[in-house]
């Protein structure tokens, strides 16, 4: 049943709007991180971020439900989804430092037909003939985006597959989440799992870094030392941290105020920014089979998106607003909404 005009999901042009401008927000983290690649390591980058983070989110979780919110009923399923969007966050941008940023976003949105695989695989859900020829496709297309020249060996790309193989995971996860943990509970806990792992891995770096010698750009990123940075550069890494929790805030408030099939196409200009912003920025022209290949992908996570939405319509016969929101680094956490792997961008 449609929500009547009451709801407060009946505002589709607000819901796209902060879609839309949430999805750029996290565009311009890319951006900012990527530059960040040759000077900084993505652990003391994801670790400043995360603590500026953690101030906006747990003003945000006191006001909405008080000191309550602190406390999540399934701490070890939220902890292990954090844990798993850390891990996708990491390989992320391992990658972006190595490979143009429109093939790593494509390849990461592989994530949906990877939640079909390991749906039908490890939980037994029915997945019927089109929508397996659909995950066949899909896959198809991240062929061609990485493999005419080369890469579909190379360890960035294989980083890039590795994220949205872990986003996917965290979709699993996210399945076992109760109604009782609120969205910004989940965006909370999540931020005390990259805090924690991004720690742990800092350590681990230092104790063995020396025993590695790479030239890999994408190891680099990961291997090399914490600096103080430069006044400007701090200021950028607290923006990004900022600029997490309003990019948050905003996909939350989007898949409340409109319903999930209205905003979730929209998510796909996501990779609009990517192109605009590679080429702009390191002139990064995208390949005609990138291209094409994007396409196939968009095309194979509808057909995809728009069967789970039916079967889901079909089982409730009923829509309930705010049931579905997008997930992250990359956020909410509740389950539904897998067309797009905002966790993974937005960490």
């Amino acid at each position: 049943m449609v929500p009547a005009s009451s709801s407060p999901a009946d505002r589709p042009i607000a819901g796209i709007s902060l879609c839309v401008f949430g999805l750029f927000l996290f565009s311009l983290q890319d951006v900012i991180i990527k530059s960040f690649s040759g000077t900084y390591s993505v652990l003391q980058i994801v670790f400043v971020r995360s603590m500026v983070a953690m101030v906006p989110i747990i003003i945000a979780v006191l006001l909405t439900s008080g000191w309550r919110g602190m406390r999540a009923y399934k701490p070890r399923v939220l902890l292990l989804r954090g844990f798993l969007g850390f891990l996708s966050y990491l390989a992320y941008y391992m990658a972006i430092a190595a490979l143009p940023l429109v093939d790593v976003v494509t390849i990461v949105f592989s994530a949906p037909i990877l939640v079909t695989v390991l749906s039908a695989t490890l939980l037994k859900e029915p997945v019927g003939a089109r929508r397996w020829s659909a995950v066949f496709l899909g896959f198809l297309a991240i062929v061609i985006v990485v493999g005419p020249s080369g890469d579909v060996g190379h360890l960035a790309a294989l980083l890039a597959l590795l994220a949205a193989f872990a986003y996917a995971c965290s979709i699993l996860i996210t399945r076992l989440i109760g109604p009782n943990d609120r969205p910004w509970t989940i965006t909370l806990y999540s931020m005390l799992a990259f805090l924690i792992g991004s720690s742990i891995a800092s350590v681990l770096v230092v104790t063995f870094s020396g025993a590695f010698a790479t030239e890999n750009l994408a190891l680099q990123f990961l291997l090399r030392p914490w600096v103080v940075p430069a006044i400007e550069d701090c200021l950028l890494m607290v923006f990004l941290g900022l600029n997490a929790a309003v990019g948050f805030y905003c996909l939350i408030k989007a898949y409340w105020v409109s319903p999930v099939s209205v905003v979730a196409p929209f998510e796909y200009t996501y990779i609009i920014w990517a192109v605009l912003f590679g080429y702009v920025i390191w002139s990064e022209i995208p390949r005609v089979t990138s291209i094409f290949g994007v396409a196939l992908l968009i095309a194979c996570s509808f057909y995809i998106f728009r069967t789970e939405l039916q079967l889901r319509r079909e089982m409730s016969h009923e829509w309930i607003p705010g049931q579905t929101i997008v997930g992250d680094e990359a956020s909410t956490g509740f389950s539904g909404n897998e067309l797009i792997p905002t966790e993974v961008r937005s960490g």
